[in-house]
């Protein structure tokens, strides 16, 4: 045996030396996209742009004869911001640039020499006796995602003094591994501890250190798993960071990008992920990434405070898309069909090393359709997906957060949690076009809302009920909610019913004791065109191809304001130019002194005025009941049934002993049942009773909040439930 371990330890070196070249390799080879096929459009405008932008770097007098720029304060103190920190991004950029073939900068003398000296710099105001101060983000992070890579592709082709001077910096801020305190802020989770591994993967390669790799790859491997609680991918693969806060679009879209690329820079190595945690990479990308995106942006209510940030895009979506499609794994002709249908949107350039990898995608693998239903028990968010139109709810609970404020950024945000609707029929109905600046944060679309001076604030934290939850087959759902807002004494029970071509809207026992008026916003629409017909009918309205539909209602409020905000307003960005928009608004006013209000409407997308008008006199969507007991909802041409149990009680002979949502297709013989507890407990069960079918008892597990599908039957064939 010692002889063996000896032995084993003699091979050892070599092999992890091998590796640790091949990964370099890997690594280079990434951001020079190696192989790539420069004759291409996508990368043609790619390696144009990056040379364009480089260019601009060095013109003399903006990069100083000492390797600072002109227009950097150096004595700034990072808080939500820090201009030093262009100074490594324009050095990643520039190596980029000096190493990448095609690019005209390639090699350039006068590149490296600028290099050479900006990367001399970097100790100035990064350097080993540089105190971290203000926000430990830029020091332990922000500033070495960018240092690293830039030190690995000069690697050679600058003086050893000014290389191991950076390196020596980078060391002491960051340190030996990427699990432990940095220099500067707290012990990494979650997303951050995906960066810091990302850091330490280009110090394993400047230190030529295969332990620091070896302590990556595990904690790597760590990380990509899901888990119950804390910081990071949860087992419905949602994301959540600073606490149980729904982050996919972005804490978590940067986390996808980071761990596919870091399974495309290690591939065939023993640094490599093992096959448990690089399927469930995959399973994130697919479905926390994939899901979440709709043409070129992520869903609002992924994105957190991130939403006011002017720059918010689903670029990193897209990046993890297309560096995730480049691997084996068991989801890989899903996540390329995303990635192919997201590149037929996509209107930015990419940089040279994911254009090359979004030809091949572009090329070889064909979009995939959306009709698609999920439930995140999680973080109480629930996405519907159409080819045309997409559209999500999120809610919040005891068990999640609202929001949040950090950096001073999304400060009129506090009512996005509460049951706010994100429609949209094109990508760029909301983001690209800077409505949110001139939005009424007030009255976000779906929300039920007490109308008063501080109604949207930043007020955020755990909600005080526990109900919030849904269900559904897959491709249709119900959701439900016990609203009870933050800094607001209004309650009410809210559901949605989310069928084939339309959601139905039902909200019973609106109770609000005091004298502000309580609003149901149906929506905040910002129109594309200030001037677009309101066409009206029989109970029905419809503008810019979306329907509303008001069963046994006529007092519905219309308007149709003009608008006007700033990013600066929202807390993401010091930008105070004003933004005019104009919005159509329409609202349902429950009065003052609300005491078991209720209302019902329809929503129906992507639909032509005529189509609305005919949706309308048919009349598909059944409101069964809505009350404090029970909303239910039926789409008559399919007989598929939602039902919401706000508490134990029977409706149309179906009986539940708990709180339930149910979603139920029936074919006239036999019944599918999909049902979840929304109260998301972890254990026990609830009864659901259906007198004449077989079984006419089913146990519901509760399990947290996720669903539970199985079947009845009636014997014989006969007329569907009614």
């Amino acid at each position: 045996m010692r002889r063996f371990l000896v032995l084993l330890a003699l091979f050892a070196t070599p092999l992890c030396a091998a590796d640790l070249d091949t990964v370099r390799q890997q690594y280079t080879g990434f951001y020079t996209a190696a192989g790539a096929d420069r004759s291409s459009p996508r990368m043609q405008a790619a390696l144009a742009a990056a040379a364009d932008a480089v260019r601009g770097y060095i013109a003399p007098g903006y990069l100083r004869s000492d390797g600072s720029w002109s227009d950097i304060n150096y004595n700034e103190t990072p808080s939500g911001t820090w201009s030093p920190w262009d100074h490594v991004r324009r050095l990643a950029a520039m190596a980029k640039a000096y190493r990448t073939p095609g690019n005209a900068l390639y090699n350039d003398p006068q590149l490296r020499a600028a290099l050479e000296a900006a990367i001399a710099y970097v100790p100035k105001f990064y350097g080993l006796t540089t105190p971290p101060n203000g926000n430990w983000w830029f020091w332990s992070i922000g500033i070495p995602l960018d240092l690293g890579p830039t030190l690995v592709l000069m690697r050679g082709d600058i003086s050893q003094k000014v290389y191991d001077d950076a390196v020596a910096t980078l060391t002491i801020h960051i340190g030996l591994s990427p699990t432990a305190r940095a220099l500067a802020g707290p012990l990494p989770t979650g997303e951050n501890l995906v960066a810091s591994c990302d850091t330490h993967l280009a110090l394993a390669l400047l230190r030529d250190d295969p332990n620091i790799l070896n302590a990556v790859r595990d904690a790597m491997a760590s990380v990509a798993m899901p888990v119950v609680s804390g910081d990071g991918i949860k087992p419905d693969y949602a994301f959540q960071q600073h606490g149980p806060q729904l982050y996919n679009g972005a804490y978590g879209a940067a986390f996808a990008d980071e761990i596919a690329r870091y399974a495309l820079m290690t591939r065939g190595t023993s640094f490599t992920y093992p096959q448990e945690s690089l399927n469930a990479v995959a399973s994130y990308i697919a479905d926390g990434i994939a899901w979440t995106l709709y043409g070129n942006y992520f869903d609002a209510s992924v994105t957190g405070r991130e939403v006011v940030r002017p720059s918010t895009t689903g670029y990193s979506g897209l990046a993890a898309l297309i560096e995730a499609a480049g691997f084996d794994s068991p989801r890989r002709d899903e996540i390329r069909g995303a990635a192919a249908r997201m590149l037929q949107s996509w209107q930015w350039t990419l940089p040279p090393e994911l254009a090359g990898l979004a030809t091949v995608a572009e090329r070889n693998w064909a979009p995939g359709s959306l009709y698609e239903h999920r439930h995140y028990w999680s973080s109480d968010y629930t996405v519907h997906r159409r080819d045309g139109w997409y559209a999500s709810i999120k809610m919040f609970s005891s068990r999640t957060k609202s929001g949040e404020k950090t950096n001073n950024e999304n400060l009129l945000g506090s009512r996005q949690s509460d049951g706010r609707l994100y429609l949209v029929l094109h990508d760029d109905d909301y983001f690209g076009r800077d409505v949110w600046p001139a939005l009424d944060w007030a009255r976000l679309p779906g929300i039920t809302v007490e109308i008063k001076p501080d109604a949207a604030d930043a007020t955020y934290g755990f909600g005080s009920r526990a109900l919030a939850g849904g269900t559904g087959d897959g491709r249709n759902g119900v959701s439900a909610m016990q609203l009870a807002p933050l800094n607001s004494p209004l309650t009410a029970n809210k559901a949605w019913f989310f069928f084939d071509d339309a959601i139905a809207f039902l909200t019973s026992s609106i109770n609000c004791p005091t004298a502000n008026h309580v609003e149901t916003v149906v929506n905040q629409w910002p129109l594309h065109d200030p001037s677009s017909p309101l066409v009206t009918g029989n109970g029905w309205y419809w503008c810019e191809n979306i329907g509303y539909y008001f069963p046994g209602r006529d007092a519905v409020t219309i308007a149709r304001p003009t608008r006007t905000g700033t990013w600066s307003s929202l807390g993401g960005s010091a930008d105070s130019t004003t933004v005019t928009r104009s919005f159509l608004t329409l609202s349902l006013d429950h009065g003052s002194y609300v005491a078991g209000g209720h209302d019902e409407y329809v929503i129906v997308p992507n639909v032509s005025a005529g189509a609305m008008q005919s949706w309308a006199a048919a009349n598909p969507i059944a409101v069964l009941q809505n009350d404090a007991l029970v909303s239910a909802a039926r789409d008559r041409r399919t007989n598929a049934t939602g039902i919401a149990f706000w508490r134990a009680g029977s409706f149309n002979g179906i009986t539940a002993s708990a709180p339930l949502v149910v979603y139920l297709t029936d074919d006239g013989y036999r019944l599918t049942i999909s049902a979840a507890d929304p109260a998301c407990a972890s254990s026990g069960t609830i009864r659901l009773s259906l007198p004449g079918f077989n079984p006419s008892m089913i146990e519901i597990p509760s399990n947290g909040g996720r669903t539970y599908t199985t079947t009845a039957t009636r014997g014989v064939r006969r007329r569907a439930l009614r």
